[in-house]
């Protein structure tokens, strides 16, 4: 990589990490790119040499935050020494740990997330694909230990995903404290756990 393309690199990343504060502090409706601009200590005119607009700018910290929560999740997924009931545990305790953490920290987010959904809901889907696609890792991994006993990986992985999705939504987070919503999943996933294993 060049060298100017690695300080663009770097001053993009900087615009990202600012406008994350400022989009989980105060919202991103009410954020402009002025404010971001000078949070980065530059121009506003410099800060569109590297984003077109506060959507651009949107969209970008929402693919960094799904990268970093499937990039969790799939440590998960392939820790070593874990059964896989264990790992469908892990997977649904993690998550909901990570996105109650980010929500009580930065309690605009929901902002952002309700924004991606009406912008850029291929997103989502994205998302929601990949993560369904490491369900189905730890559902195949306990068919063939003799864990469970699932006919359709794929078909199950998109249903758990399903019935899970309030161990993940922001809008959640806001409503419940994480003790009570760790209670909840932990008992959602045994009844899960329960209905995976042989007959």
């Amino acid at each position: 990589m060049a060298v100017t393309e690695k300080v663009s690199d770097e001053i993009r990343q900087l615009i990202l990490d600012k406008a994350v504060g400022r989009f989980g502090q105060y919202g991103i409706g009410k954020t402009t790119m002025v404010e971001i601009a000078r949070d980065c200590d530059m121009s506003a005119g410099n800060l569109y040499r590297y984003f077109e607009s506060k959507r651009e700018i949107g969209v970008e910290v929402a693919k960094r935050f799904i990268a970093h929560m499937e990039s969790v999740i799939r440590e998960v997924v392939r820790r070593p020494g874990l059964t896989p009931a264990e790992r469908l545990e892990a997977f649904v305790l993690e998550k909901l740990q990570l996105v109650h953490r980010q929500v009580k920290e930065q309690p605009h987010i929901l902002e952002l997330v309700y924004y991606i959904f009406d912008e850029r809901w291929d997103l989502v889907e994205q998302h929601r694909a990949a993560q369904t696609s490491l369900m189905s890792e730890i559902l195949a991994e306990g068919n063939r230990l003799g864990d469970f006993e699932v006919k359709d990986v794929a078909q199950t992985a998109q249903t758990i995903y399903a019935i899970t999705t309030q161990f993940r939504v922001p809008h959640f987070m806001n409503r419940y404290t994480y003790e009570a919503m760790e209670k909840e999943a932990r008992g959602a996933v045994s009844l899960i756990i329960q209905g995976l294993g042989k007959r």
